[in-house]
């Protein structure tokens, strides 16, 4: 995020907090494409989705005028957004059961834009052959490549994000790295 987007955030909220409803909906716009891509990593219903990131926004709304000072929008969007998903699924798929928390969710991952430049660059053969090793990585490696890559945030922010330690995100972020690697080298380079 560059710091005239931050910058621009830090705007609308203060016009958020003045009880703006353009602020609001100017969000909403901003924002509502990557929370929705976020979201949809953890479940394929775009009910739930959808209800889930109208809370999220309402919730903002709500909390607009005694909220603690939000430093990075975006994070805090794409936390607010999971959380709400994962409690609508705790709540209406697990009901019964107990969750450990931590590999008890789905998380989807396409890379359609990682696809996309690879394929500008590489020959079909090789995109198909890295898509086979992504699909290799955990759930959580999935996630932590997604949120640094794709939404750009910064360790501390992921780890809050996933519930783990600022460490766990280096570890896990190190294993996915070296796991693709490693993979990638002995699917090209050995053969």
């Amino acid at each position: 995020m560059s710091e005239n987007d931050a910058q621009a955030d830090q705007d609308w909220l203060q016009r958020l907090q003045c009880s703006d409803e353009q602020a609001l909906a100017a969000l909403m716009k901003k924002y509502y494409t990557d929370l929705y891509s976020y979201a949809s990593r953890f479940t394929k219903d775009e009910g739930l989705i959808k209800d889930c990131i109208q809370e999220v926004f309402i919730s903002l709304w709500q909390r607009r005028d005694t909220a603690a000072p939000i430093l990075s929008l975006r994070y805090y969007l794409l936390r607010a957004a999971k959380n709400k998903v994962l409690k609508s699924l705790h709540r209406k798929v697990y009901k019964t059961d107990t969750l450990d928390g931590q590999e008890s969710y789905d998380f989807y991952q396409e890379f359609s834009v990682e696809r996309f430049i690879i394929e500008k660059q590489v020959s079909e053969e090789k995109a198909a052959a890295l898509r086979n090793i992504l699909q290799q990585l955990s759930k959580r490696q999935h996630e932590v490549i997604y949120l640094k890559f794709y939404q750009r945030l910064d360790h501390g922010q992921i780890a809050d994000l996933m519930n783990i330690s600022r460490q766990s995100v280096y570890n896990l972020l190190h294993e996915a790295l070296q796991k693709l690697h490693g993979l990638w080298h002995a699917e090209y380079l050995t053969k």
